[in-house]
């Protein structure tokens, strides 16, 4: 999560870390009003179900994109994942990745959020 300015290095990384002690056992699926990585200004169209991924293997640009993520905020995912590597990684559904595992509704193959052409 983006770290307000106002707010301790420290205290947002004992807050942050405290807080993905809770959300780990959640899929990340989710409505999304306000797609705001598209850059609307405002809520525009339909609510989107979106959800995360659950391995790095879904998602083939992991380290291009993460590396871009932090450079932007200022983080450091491996330093992150180092303080919360106490949180114990919840046993994941069989059915929890379905999106991954089927054809998009366009019959392209979904690789890590990307059909093949790389949309």
């Amino acid at each position: 999560m983006p770290k307000p300015s106002v707010v301790p290095d420290s205290t947002w990384e004992v807050a942050e870390t405290k807080e993905m002690e809770d959300v780990m056992d959640l899929y990340g699926k989710t409505y999304h009003f306000w797609q705001v990585d598209r850059g609307d200004k405002l809520p525009l169209g339909e609510p989107e179900l979106m959800m995360s991924f659950t391995t790095k293997e879904q998602f083939p640009r992991f380290k291009e994109v993460v590396a871009d993520r932090d450079k932007r905020f200022g983080a450091d995912h491996e330093q992150k994942a180092e303080k919360r590597k106490y949180i114990e990684v919840p046993e994941i559904h069989e059915d929890a990745d379905s999106m991954w595992k089927k054809k998009s509704a366009t019959d392209k193959e979904v690789s890590g959020g990307l059909d093949t052409a790389g949309t």
